[in-house]
C-alpha cells in the first residue's frame, strides 16, 4: 500500500504544473468558506450574549388609555398599573421574575455645586437578572432587603459613574439624589445591548423602588417588567397578561392601547432569525466555491484517465481487479482535496486567529464576537472536503475500472 502511494505520489508531482490551478481553487474555496463560517459562528455567539444582556425574555408593560367602551366605561379612559396589579401577574405561572420600575429626572451632585440632570429608576432587586444586568466587580446590584427598608442606595451606570467620580472607585461614595444622600452600592459592568429603552443603561442611577416611590411620592410605576418562564412561549403570556389586566382594570383585552405590552422576547427571536439566516447564507455561499473547485478536479481526474487509458489496460491485464483500479483513481482525487483543502483551511485559521488578535473597540467586538476557527467548523469542512473528494473521483474511478484491457492495448 505505501509502495503504491508513493507511487501515486510521484505522478502527481510530476503533473504538479497541470495540477497547480486545481489545488489553488481548491484551497481557495476551503479557505472562503471556513472564514464565512468562523465570521458567522463568531458573530451568533455575540449575538446570543448580545440578546441574554438586553433581556431576551423579558415583557415590558406599561399604561395607556382606552380606545373602545368596556365594563359600562367610556373609550378614552386613562389605565395605569398599579402595584397591586404587578402582584396579581406575579402569580401566572408563565411568569418567572417581575420588577416594578418608577422613573424619575433627578439632580444628581457629589455636593455643593452643579450636577447632571439624570434618569433615576426605582426598581426591584429582580430587575438585573430580568435585563441581564452585570455589576462590577467589588459592587452589588439591589437586594430585597434593600427594598424591605427602602435603604438609600444606588447602582450607577458605567457612563454616569464615570462622569461623577472619573477614574476614582465609587463603591462606598455618597451622592445627592435632589438633595437626598445615596450611597453607592455597585457600578455597571459596560455592556453593549439591541433592546432598550428610556436611554442606554449606562447614563441610568438604579435605586430601590420603594426608595424612589416614598422619596417622590409617586403611586403609579412607569413600567412592569417582567421575565417569562418559557421564552418561547412569550406570544402566549402576553395573552394571558392582557386578559388578567383587563379583567382587573375594566378594559376590552382586544384593546392593545389600554396597556402596552413590548414582547422583548418575540424581538429576540426575530433577531435571532435573521443571524441564522445570515449564518445560512454564508454557509451556502461558501459551499458554492468550493463545489466549483470540486469540478475541476472532476475534470482533471477526467482527463488524466483517458491519458492513462494504455497504463489502466495494462494494470488490468496483469491482473490487476477493477476495484484496485477505482480505489486508485479515488486515493487521487482525495490526495489533491487533501492538499488544497488542508492548505485552504490552516491559512484560513492564521487568518481568523490574526483577525481576533487585532485591537478593535469594544462594541465592534460584542458584535462580531470572536471569529476563530472551532473544532465543529473544521470537523463539518473536513467532512465537506471528505465527500467532494468522492464526488470529483467517484465518475472518473467508474471509468477507470470499466475499461477493457484488449481495447485499451489495442487502440493505444
Amino acid at each position: 500500500m505505501m509502495r503504491e502511494l508513493g507511487e501515486l505520489l510521484r505522478e502527481l508531482w510530476a503533473d504538479r504544473r497541470r495540477l497547480f490551478l486545481v489545488v489553488v481553487a481548491l484551497g481557495w474555496g476551503t479557505l472562503g468558506l471556513t472564514v464565512l463560517l468562523g465570521f458567522g459562528h463568531g458573530f451568533d455567539r455575540a449575538m446570543v450574549g448580545v440578546l441574554r444582556e438586553s433581556g431576551d425574555r423579558m415583557l415590558r408593560l406599561s399604561g395607556g388609555a382606552t380606545t373602545v367602551p368596556a365594563g359600562g366605561l367610556p373609550a378614552g379612559r386613562p389605565v395605569p398599573l398599579a402595584p397591586e396589579d404587578a402582584a396579581a401577574l406575579r402569580a401566572l405561572p408563565g411568569v418567572r421574575l417581575l420588577s416594578l420600575e418608577y422613573t424619575v429626572r433627578a439632580r444628581v451632585t457629589l455636593g455643593a455645586g452643579e450636577g447632571p440632570n439624570a434618569r433615576v429608576h426605582g426598581v426591584d432587586d429582580a430587575y438585573a437578572e430580568v435585563r441581564g444586568i452585570r455589576v462590577r466587580g467589588g459592587g452589588r446590584f439591589l437586594s430585597p432587603i434593600d427594598g424591605q427598608e427602602r435603604r438609600r442606595v444606588a447602582v450607577l451606570g458605567d457612563r454616569i459613574a464615570r462622569d461623577l467620580f472619573g477614574a476614582a472607585d465609587p463603591i462606598g461614595r455618597t451622592l445627592l439624589v435632589s438633595g437626598q444622600p445615596f450611597s453607592v452600592a455597585g457600578v455597571l459592568a459596560p455592556r453593549i445591548t439591541v433592546m432598550t429603552y428610556n436611554g442606554q443603561d449606562d447614563d441610568k442611577i438604579f435605586v430601590p423602588a420603594t426608595t424612589l416611590r416614598a422619596l417622590f411620592g409617586l403611586r403609579n410605576p412607569s413600567f412592569v417588567v417582567l421575565e417569562a418562564a418559557r421564552a418561547e412561549r412569550s406570544a402566549e403570556l402576553v395573552q394571558e397578561v392582557r386578559r388578567t389586566l383587563a379583567a382587573r382594570l375594566r378594559f376590552d383585552p382586544g384593546d392593545r392601547a389600554a396597556v402596552a405590552i413590548r414582547d422583548h422576547a418575540a424581538q429576540a427571536r426575530e433577531i435571532g432569525a435573521l443571524i441564522l439566516g445570515i449564518r445560512l447564507f454564508l454557509g451556502i455561499v461558501g459551499v458554492l466555491g468550493l463545489l466549483v473547485a470540486a469540478v475541476g478536479v472532476a475534470n482533471i481526474m477526467h482527463a488524466l484517465v483517458d491519458e492513462r487509458v494504455r497504463e489502466i489496460g495494462l494494470r488490468l491485464a496483469l491482473g490487476a481487479r477493477p476495484l484496485q483500479i477505482r480505489a486508485r483513481a479515488l486515493l487521487e482525487a482525495a490526495l489533491l482535496v487533501a492538499v488544497g483543502g488542508g492548505g485552504g483551511l490552516g491559512l484560513a485559521s492564521l487568518l481568523l486567529l490574526g483577525l481576533d488578535a487585532l485591537p478593535l473597540d469594544r462594541s465592534v467586538r460584542a458584535y462580531l464576537g470572536s471569529p476563530v476557527p472551532s473544532l465543529p467548523v473544521a470537523a463539518g469542512i473536513a467532512a465537506l472536503l471528505g465527500a467532494c473528494a468522492l464526488v470529483a473521483g467517484w465518475h472518473p474511478a467508474r471509468r477507470a475500472a470499466a475499461v477493457q484491457p484488449v481495447e485499451a492495448l489495442r487502440h493505444a
